[in-house]
């Protein structure tokens, strides 16, 4: 096997996928001392990553040959379905002793998967998804809530600490995910009533850096507040990582988890209508500031087009 790794004292380390999380990730490892081998389904994503001093193997399956551990941060299940358990995927180039570890947000089901496809060949397997956006993974402050055996943890950890500042084991495959499902509804639900804060202010006339200092200093402080009511307020709605569209399969996937639980959401179906009007009227691509659009003189009616999900979309 060729190692990427020239330190002897350091894996080699492969990583599938490097978009805006990802990136940011390879960066933090490279500034570690690894040296990574990297991958992505469109390669000019790879050129600054190869200028920072990253390898570019032809293919997944050079990665997986040349690497001890694979990362990744794909796009969603279907991608991850493809790479790791398709023809010519990773299940098939995997080797005893080996660990990889996803760091998407995806459907805990196929976690569970392909953890036992890659213990076929005696490679193990970790959920590893993240949160904290690009900002996080370039500052080193993400948090990664991971689903996987015992050892596999422990050996997963040092290497994570390159761009993760709280790791959480929550237990076993696919675990994990559930967790960070539990966090995107949060995210989710936050990001919208952030909006109708946001709608409210700027109707209202209210300075929002004083509605905002006020608001951020007691029980009302959250994270999706602090992002979003300056930048709804001033209509920045560039995409800050974190996307309205990106984030409709993630709520189709914690509607299932609900499912499956028993659990009956009261909020849920209108916090994905509320994305879903977004999308419709084009600010799929822009960030969760723009989820302010939805109110007010230029957002859609109220009504049915924010009480839940459309047909496409159950």
């Amino acid at each position: 096997m060729e190692r990427l790794s020239t330190n002897p004292t350091l894996p080699a380390v492969g990583f599938l996928g490097p978009g805006a999380m990802g990136s940011g990730m390879v960066l933090s490892l490279l500034e570690a001392g690894y040296h990574v081998g990297v991958w992505a389904r469109d390669p000019l994503k790879l050129r600054p990553l190869v200028e920072a001093g990253a390898a570019a193997p032809a293919s997944v399956q050079d990665v997986v040959r040349s690497s001890d551990i694979v990362l990744g941060c794909l796009l969603d299940s279907a991608v991850i379905r493809a790479v790791y358990l398709g023809p010519g995927g990773i299940a098939e180039s995997a080797r005893p002793g080996q660990l990889f570890a996803e760091h998407a947000t995806f459907d805990p089901g196929l976690a569970v998967e392909i953890s036992h496809a890659l213990a076929e060949n005696g490679a193990a397997f970790a959920d590893a998804p993240v949160s904290g956006g690009p900002r996080g993974a370039l500052e080193g402050t993400l948090v990664t809530m991971i689903g996987a055996d015992g050892p596999v943890f422990e050996s997963l950890a040092p290497i994570l600490h390159s761009y993760c500042s709280r790791l959480v084991h929550v237990g076993g495959v696919g675990s994990g995910l559930k967790v960070k499902l539990i966090n995107q509804l949060l995210v989710s639900a936050h990001a919208v009533v952030a909006a109708e804060a946001a709608a409210l202010v700027r109707s209202n006339g209210i300075d929002p850096e004083v509605a905002h200092s006020a608001l951020m200093g007691g029980w009302a402080a959250s994270a999706m507040l602090d992002m979003q009511l300056p930048a709804a307020c001033a209509g920045d709605f560039d995409d800050g990582g974190a996307s309205i569209g990106g984030l409709i399969e993630v709520q189709r996937l914690v509607a299932n988890l609900m499912n499956e639980a028993g659990v009956d959401s009261t909020l849920l179906g209108p916090i994905r209508g509320a994305f879903g009007a977004a999308v419709d009227a084009g600010h799929a691509g822009h960030s969760l500031a723009a989820l302010v659009t939805n109110y007010g003189a230029n957002g859609p009616a109220a009504g049915s087009a924010l009480s839940g999900p459309r047909e496409d979309e159950q």
